[in-house]
């Protein structure tokens, strides 16, 4: 049987941080039609690696969406586009590379849970991410402004 569970951008992002709450840098956050957007302020970035702050100097704002572009065996595979003072996201990333693995360690997620790419994409581990809920993840979708998880749930 399946089952859904629907989270708000908010709910979704939690997952991986060990806090519960945005990010102070996360000035916008919108989903709908198969695409999350998020607008952030570099320079609220209060414990950063030296790069990214030098970055925030440079271009202080930043605007990046992402599309699912497949989803397989639990994977969802994010293309990420960015406008930070036309750095492209191949370039903004690996810059948050680092920060991301470390926020899921604290989150107790495997190291495979979320992985920037160099080629501007971001792979999720849906199962992993989903801390148990399900023996299997079947669907992952973004719409009507929510995180759609669909899957086999571990009680079933």
């Amino acid at each position: 049987m399946t089952h859904v569970v629907v989270l708000s951008p908010e709910e979704a992002i939690a997952l991986v941080r060990p806090r519960k709450s945005l990010p102070s840098f996360v000035s916008d956050l919108t989903c709908d039609d198969g695409v999350i957007s998020v607008t952030a302020d570099l320079r609220r970035l209060t414990y950063a690696p030296l790069p990214v702050k030098i970055a925030a100097k440079a271009v202080p704002v930043m605007h990046a969406s992402a599309r699912i572009t497949s989803f397989w065996q639990n994977i969802a595979v994010l293309q990420v586009d960015a406008d930070a003072a036309g750095l492209p996201a191949t370039k903004l990333l690996p810059l948050a590379s680092g920060t991301i693995a470390k926020m899921a360690r604290k989150s107790g997620l495997p190291e495979h849970a979320v992985q920037l790419r160099k080629d501007g994409t971001v792979s999720l581990d849906v199962l992993a991410l989903m801390r148990g809920t399900f023996t299997e993840v079947t669907g992952f979708r973004f719409e009507g402004g929510k995180v759609i998880v669909e899957g086999v749930a571990r009680d079933a």
